[in-house]
């Protein structure tokens, strides 16, 4: 059986947590959401947060507390998930979109200055985990939105991840590194955004709400987050390894600091396809990064963000989830030791 990139699972103390709620009466928005929501707040240290069923759902959110008007330019990197362009849509708001610096998920924020019309707000998507120089972020002087869901436990210098936006957003999908099995935070750092966020969450109908069910599983998982990264970390470490003994190399964060360990990213200098084939028949999985971004998609112009599309054709992902034994790892290391 091969070794899936990401895995969604629950344990026997998160399974007592989700039946606990089942036997309520009530699965909808209630008391495990507000537990959830309170927990995640402190285990995270942002001043105010709420969850939503849905990514989508949290951005759209994130859009209307920066108060921006339709016809206003958004920028955005162009690896960035397809569903973004959905939500600027409802909203009326018009994409800029933003390449990579080369070799790297990271986005080219010096570009930004030169797009025309001047972009009104930033949505820093950080690809694979990858933090962007904080200093860099503060110097465009416009209003971010931070989406670390690939991010969670990641820092540069002294930053950490979600704290460099006025809104950050943290995805809880069956893939993230804490799981709710659907759903998303929507979080604000500073108290100014947290009384903003308050005021919209008055207005939040219950359909959009996080339930309960989902919350009882993401109340779990949180218990354990910092093991969870602590494991991961330590397979990456060893990942890294083997990798270092390829012609490949691993897709990196600059500065001082670590990215958030949500999976392996390879940069392969031979075809992605004949390294997937390569893994697949030694029952290991991979997956190409970016396949479900705006530019895997096909949401950008022919020629539109080089760097970025050097990067997706090249970045394959490895697992890398704390589910993976002793065993296993060592099986991995293997693959990555010799892929052609």
């Amino acid at each position: 059986m091969s070794i899936p990139v990401f895995r969604s699972y629950i344990r026997r103390k998160d399974m007592d947590t989700v039946l606990n709620c089942l036997v309520t009466d009530s699965v909808g928005p209630g008391e495990y959401l507000e537990r959830f929501q309170k927990s995640s707040r402190e285990a995270m240290g942002f001043d105010y947060g709420f969850a939503l069923r849905g990514p989508g759902i949290a951005l759209g959110i994130a859009l209307d507390a920066l108060g921006l008007q339709p016809g206003d330019s958004v920028a955005l990197p162009a690896l960035s998930p397809r569903y973004y362009l959905g939500e600027l849509a409802a909203r009326g708001l018009v994409p800029a979109f933003v390449d990579s610096l080369p070799d790297t998920a990271e986005p080219d924020l010096n570009s930004i200055a030169a797009l025309e019309p001047r972009p009104k707000a930033f949505i820093l998507y950080e690809a694979l985990g990858i933090l962007s120089d904080p200093e860099a972020v503060a110097a465009l002087d416009l209003p971010v939105i931070e989406d670390m869901s690939t991010a969670l436990g990641a820092y540069r210098g002294e930053v950490r991840a979600g704290s460099m936006g006025k809104i950050a957003i943290l995805g809880l999908e069956h893939d993230s590194i804490v799981t709710s099995g659907g759903g998303a935070l929507v979080l604000a750092f500073g108290r100014r955004e947290g009384t903003v966020l308050r005021n919209l969450a008055e207005s939040i109908v219950p359909e959009l709400r996080m339930t309960d069910y989902n919350a009882a599983l993401g109340l779990a998982q949180l218990r354990d987050m910092e093991a969870s990264i602590t494991r991961r970390r330590e397979l990456a470490t060893l990942f890294a390894q083997s990798v270092a003994r390829t012609r490949h190399s691993l897709v990196t964060q600059g500065g001082e600091g670590e990215p958030g360990y949500w999976a392996l990213p390879v940069s392969v200098v031979s075809g992605a396809k004949d390294v997937q084939a390569y893994a697949k028949k030694k029952e290991v999985d991979s997956e190409l990064a970016f396949e479900s971004s705006i530019l895997g998609r096909g949401g950008l112009p022919e020629g539109a963000c080089p760097n970025a599309r050097s990067i997706s054709m090249r970045c394959l992902l490895f697992p890398l989830h704390q589910r993976i034994g002793a065993q296993t790892a060592q099986k991995i290391s293997k693959v990555l030791a010799t892929l052609p």
